[in-house]
């Protein structure tokens, strides 16, 4: 389940009304805050207006749009588990 640069501008671009960036199913989407109850089991990565607040209103790079699906990748995958702890 990556995001990618181009879920990012889309979050930033949609003409969808209070857009949120989710994973749903294994697909990044984004829905209006008021359709989210409809995706049972969809995983909230980010808003377009906490986007917005961290990168403010400029024209991003292709290089940030990258480093931020990155980020917010990494952001929604579980943990590597801690390594076993062996008798001493």
């Amino acid at each position: 389940m990556a995001i990618t640069g181009r879920d990012i501008e889309h979050l930033l671009y949609t003409e969808t009304p209070d857009p949120i960036l989710v994973l749903h199913n294994g697909e990044a989407e984004i829905v209006a805050a008021a359709d989210l109850g409809g995706r049972p089991g969809a995983i909230v990565v980010c808003s377009r207006s906490e986007l917005l607040r961290r990168v403010g209103e400029r024209d991003i790079s292709e290089q940030e749009l990258t480093a931020l699906a990155a980020e917010l990748t990494r952001s929604t995958q579980r943990p590597a588990p801690p390594p076993p702890a062996w008798p001493a």
